[in-house]
Order: C-alpha cells, then structure tokens, then sequence
C-alpha cells in the first residue's frame, strides 16, 4: 500500500465519519421535532370546541379577554406546528442525503 492509498483511505474514512456525526444531529432533530409538533397538536385539539355563538350578558365582558387570549395562543400553537413539520420533513431530507453520500463513498 502506497503513502497515496493511506493517505485516500484516511481521507475517506474521516468524511464518513464526519458524514455520520452530521446524520446523529438530524436524527435527534427529527425526533425532538415530533415530539414538539405532538405536544401541540394535542393543545390545539384539545382546547378546540368549534364555532358557537357569542354569548351576550353581564359576564361576557369578563371572558372576551380569555376567549381572544385562547384564539391567540391557538393561532401561536399551529404556527408553531408548521414550524415543526418544516423542521422535521428538513431533517428528514437532510438525513437521507447524507445517508446516501455515506453509502456512495462506503461503496
């Protein structure tokens, strides 16, 4: 084996191993990913009882400001969510790249 072929086979096993350091960090993030999207998905359902009529009386003044809070943390939650589901399906992608640089040079 020549210095050139060490040298090369060096070469290729330090970028599989970084490739496979990189792929640890996409992995993790998918899964916090859907872990965070579950938690809100179940918030957003749970709180959810659909449209009714605005009741009208002494106390309605009382809930409007914990009806519009809701509404806001509803709309809070499902950006959130879209934000998750972007992060996931980025992560995902990211690891089957890499998954498939690592099996191109391994090969």
């Amino acid at each position: 084996m020549t210095w050139a072929e060490r040298v090369g086979d060096l070469a290729r096993t330090t970028a599989l191993t970084g490739i496979n350091f990189l792929r640890l960090f996409t992995v993790i993030l998918r899964v916090v990913t859907e872990r965070i999207d579950s938690l809100i998905v179940a918030l957003a359902e749970h709180g959810e009882e659909g449209i009714k009529a605005t009741e009208m009386g002494a106390r309605t003044y009382i809930r409007l400001p914990t009806l519009v809070a809701w509404g806001i943390a509803s709309i809070v939650l499902r950006a959130i969510s879209l934000v998750t589901v972007f992060a996931r399906q980025i992560a995902t992608t990211g690891d089957e790249l890499l998954r498939h640089l690592a099996e191109e040079s391994a090969g």
